[in-house]
Formats: C-alpha cells, sequence, structure tokens
C-alpha cells in the first residue's frame, strides 16, 4: 500500500512540474512576442514623425522686401582715379575687371577651342572672311604680314564670333602690320618677354585694359602706372608714320612695348 502511495505522489509531484514547465516556457514566448509587437509600432511611429516634420511648410505668395543700402562716401571715393602728372596716372587695381572679359563661373564652365589659335595671317584673314579674304599679304621682317589698316578693314567686315582682342604686331617707318592673332594671355606674355615687342587691338578699352595688365603682371616695388595715350606725330618726323598707343609700367623695374589700337596712323610733323 505504502509503495502505491508513493508512486501516485511521484507522478503527481511529476504533473505538477511539467505543467510548470509548459507555462513558463508559453509565457516567455508571449511576452516576447508582445515586447517585439511594440517595438515594431514605436519605429513606425517615429518614421511617420519624421516624415511629418521634414514636409514643407505651405507658403503663400506674399514676397519680403528687400532693402538695398546705398553706397557710402567711402565706396565712392575707392573709384576715383589721382593724376598725378601729364604723363601718367594711377592704376586703380578693380579696374582689371574691366574692358569685356567674362570671369563668371558660368562662363568658366563651358570653353570652347580657340579656332583661330596657330593661324598664320594668310589663314587668319581667311577664316575672318569666310574664305573670300580680299586682303593681300606681304612678306616683311622675314615673315608674311598684312598692313594694319587693310586687316582693321577686313576685321570689321567679318562675322565670325570669338575673333582675337589682340595681335602680334611690329612698326617700321612706313607703317604698322600685323603677323597673328594672339590670346589675353600671350598677349601679355609677348610683352613681358621683351620691352620691344609690340601688339595691337582694335578697341582704346583692350589696349588700356593690357597695359593694366601688365603693370600689375611686374614684380617688384615700384609704382603702377600706365601712361597717358600717346601718338609722337608732333615731335617725330614727316617721314615715319605714328600711332596711338600706351604702355604699362612699373616704375623703375619695367616698361612695355607698344600696346597700340589706331589703324590709321599720323606722319610726323617734323623734317628730318
Amino acid at each position: 500500500m505504502l509503495k502505491k502511495t508513493s508512486i501516485k505522489s511521484l507522478f503527481r509531484i511529476t504533473a505538477l512540474t511539467m505543467a510548470f514547465l509548459i507555462f513558463a516556457v508559453t509565457g516567455a514566448q508571449s511576452y516576447s512576442l508582445a515586447a517585439s509587437a511594440e517595438t515594431l509600432q514605436g519605429d513606425q511611429e517615429a518614421v511617420n514623425s519624421t516624415v511629418e516634420s521634414n514636409s514643407p511648410e505651405p507658403t503663400n505668395n506674399e514676397t519680403p522686401n528687400i532693402t538695398e543700402e546705398a553706397p557710402n562716401d567711402e565706396t565712392l571715393n575707392n573709384d576715383e582715379e589721382t593724376s598725378l602728372d601729364d604723363n601718367f596716372h594711377n592704376v586703380n587695381v578693380g579696374d582689371l575687371e574691366i574692358m569685356g572679359e567674362d570671369t563668371s563661373p558660368e562662363a568658366s564652365m563651358f570653353v570652347l577651342p580657340i579656332v583661330w589659335a596657330g593661324m598664320g595671317i594668310g589663314q587668319l584673314l581667311g577664316w575672318l572672311a569666310g574664305g573670300t579674304a580680299a586682303v593681300v599679304t606681304i612678306v616683311k621682317f622675314g615673315e608674311n604680314v598684312a598692313r594694319v589698316a587693310d586687316f582693321a578693314a577686313e576685321l570689321r567686315k567679318s562675322k565670325q564670333k570669338d575673333k582675337p582682342r589682340y595681335y602680334k604686331a611690329k612698326i617700321d617707318k612706313q607703317g604698322m602690320y600685323i603677323f597673328k592673332g594672339l590670346t589675353d594671355e600671350e598677349a601679355l606674355k609677348h610683352l613681358k618677354d621683351s620691352s620691344s615687342n609690340d601688339v595691337w587691338t582694335p578697341l582704346e578699352t583692350d589696349a588700356k585694359s593690357l597695359a593694366l595688365k601688365y603693370a600689375v603682371s611686374i614684380v617688384g616695388v615700384g609704382s603702377i602706372k600706365i601712361t597717358e595715350k600717346e601718338s609722337h606725330h608732333l615731335t617725330g618726323y614727316n617721314d615715319t608714320r605714328y600711332y596711338l598707343h600706351y604702355h604699362g609700367e612699373k616704375i623703375g623695374i619695367k616698361r612695355s612695348g607698344h600696346i597700340f589700337y589706331d589703324s590709321t596712323g599720323r606722319m610726323g610733323v617734323n623734317p628730318r
């Protein structure tokens, strides 16, 4: 009888233990699933909140008032140029931004190849005239050149875009002659290579601009200046033709050659 009772007690304890274990495992899984669901819901709410906060707010059609400040006296005074004497005037470095150069970021993004780069005077004239140039080139200084008056006339008629602003030039008693087109950088280098090198340009503003750049580019201590426009025909001889020009200079250091812009020239008035 005792053994039978002990066996029943053992079965009862075992059954209770198994039931407890099953309850514990089942409860833990239910808790884990509930926690996961709650976490997922919290993440979704956070995402929705972020999207709502980043959504642009509706705007109205009102335009804010913009007030521009009037330039003060100091700004106006900085634009003034002071003359020192009859032959020279001070250079305002800010003037280097004038004379038709486009240095905006938009322009620098679209740099086209230079069609006329490396062309001799005959090729350049043909390109300017669209293949029908009437200008006759001559041999001078050991190279083919064109007389400046003839070249300037062809240049004025040309409908080509992106024409050179500067040209390698040289003069003698009879006149001025054009060799080839130069980029802005080549024109400045040509002047810096030798003080006897000359450049021609159709426009006075471009001549003045190049003189400014030359003066600023010269390293050393000295006043940055350009000459007033010169011709020398009033002091020159009657067998020589003279043209209007500028020089760039850093006083006491270096002076550029002629930067011509006159295509006609005038004979000197003094007999030789």
